[in-house]
């Protein structure tokens, strides 16, 4: 109805509009979904070698749309081995960690996505310098429809985002933490068992 009256440039910021609202949409229901999946009996996880690189990777490129100002980094401890998982359950993880440093760190603030190997663990961290959890909620924002306080720019979130992930951190053996940083911020870390070798890469050892 207003199609006349509207110029360039505001046709592009409402389907920009549009398009963001979407996509928050589709991620609300992926991480609706999963987390119901996860929690109902009889789950069965697409298992298989994964290497960290392909992970990390793959969950930066799909969050660097939301990163106008270029703020994530990424750091792999070099020859990790390969981990056995379900890589879409992983990779939505790091992608909803990613997405809520991104909305609740600070704005001016790189945010950091460690891989190291910790013992027979492997450690994803996603990290950032923002105003921190209070001690309160550093276990209550992992329940369904907790939320944190997010900065003035950032919309508030859907509450299901960080209890998928600790869904998916427990469903493959791990745990997911949150450490508060000095000098401020936040690392929320997954800690994920490794297991044993696959079977090409035993006999190369």
């Amino acid at each position: 109805e207003q199609d006349a009256r509207l110029s360039t440039q505001q046709r592009q910021r409402l389907a920009a509009s549009i398009v963001e609202e979407a996509d928050r949409l589709a991620r609300l229901t992926d991480n609706t979904l999963q987390l119901a999946r996860l929690d109902a009996p009889g789950l069965a996880l697409a298992l298989d070698w994964e290497s960290a690189e392909e992970l990390v990777g793959t969950a930066i490129a799909r969050v660097r749309r939301h990163d106008p100002q270029r703020r994530l980094r990424s750091r792999v401890e070099p020859s990790l081995p390969l981990l056995r998982c379900d890589a879409v359950l992983m990779v939505q993880m790091l992608i909803n960690l990613l997405d809520n440093a991104l909305k609740y760190g600070a704005p001016d603030a790189p945010i950091e996505l460690l891989v190291r190997r910790i013992g027979d663990e492997l450690m994803f961290a996603v990290r950032d310098r923002g105003p921190g959890v209070p001690p309160a909620l550093r276990e209550r924002i992992f329940e369904v429809f907790q939320r944190g306080a997010s900065n003035d720019a950032a919309p508030s979130g859907s509450g299901i985002g960080l209890a998928l992930c600790r869904a998916v951190a427990r469903v493959h053996g791990g745990r997911l933490t949150l450490r508060a940083r000095h000098h401020g911020g936040t690392s929320f870390e997954c800690f994920v068992p490794l297991g044993a070798a696959p079977p090409g890469e035993e006999a190369a050892a």
